[in-house]
């Protein structure tokens, strides 16, 4: 009877210890950045900052917000960012799906797994890196917070919740402006 209340009593403090770990990982990974870019789209003038707390519209939002060229090495170099985002997002949650289809063909599935991983790495860095030059960071900083908070989440959500007040390069209120000439006018 005592090893049966030895285990029941150490298996609850198991499923405690791991309930508490992945209310955690939940905060951290999810809540904590949707926080951040609710604010941050909010001052910025956004229609619908709400977005930052629908997971899949939550990415798209940290596409969009930053109104820069998106760049990646000199292959790709644009100012649809809307487009950037629809593609990555699909590459990110149906892309290996779709790939595993194809692993049928010996070479060919193993190369394009290989392709999204370095496509979704390069394309949610540089959308790391330009939330934080937009809000504020110099180009070394966001670079290397970007590179880390890819590796280790935790890392991206303290460092926009700690930019998230800050004014964006194109003025509070300004998200919706026009843009003729490229430069940004007030409202």
């Amino acid at each position: 009877m005592i090893t049966f209340i030895t285990s029941l009593f150490t298996y609850t403090i198991t499923v405690v210890i791991a309930g508490v770990i992945g209310l955690t990982a939940f905060l951290a990974g999810y809540l904590l950045p949707a926080i951040a870019l609710f604010v941050m789209a909010k001052n910025a003038g956004h229609k619908y900052p709400w977005l930052a707390f629908i997971p899949i519209a939550q990415t798209y939002l940290e596409y969009t917000l930053p109104k820069r060229n998106f760049k990646i090495f000199n292959i790709v170099d644009t100012d649809k960012r809307a487009t950037v985002a629809i593609v990555s997002i699909i590459a990110i949650y149906f892309g290996s799906g779709i790939i595993a289809g194809l692993n049928l063909v010996p070479v060919l599935g193993q190369l394009l797994d290989a392709a999204l991983a370095v496509f979704i790495c390069a394309v949610s860095i540089r959308k790391m890196y330009d939330i934080h030059v937009t809000y504020g960071c110099d180009s070394e900083k966001a670079l290397i917070l970007s590179i880390i908070g890819f590796f280790v989440p935790l890392v991206y959500a303290i460092s926009i919740l700690l930019i998230m007040k800050n004014e964006p390069e194109y003025g509070f209120g300004n998200y919706e402006t026009d843009t003729a000439g490229g430069e940004f006018a007030e409202l």
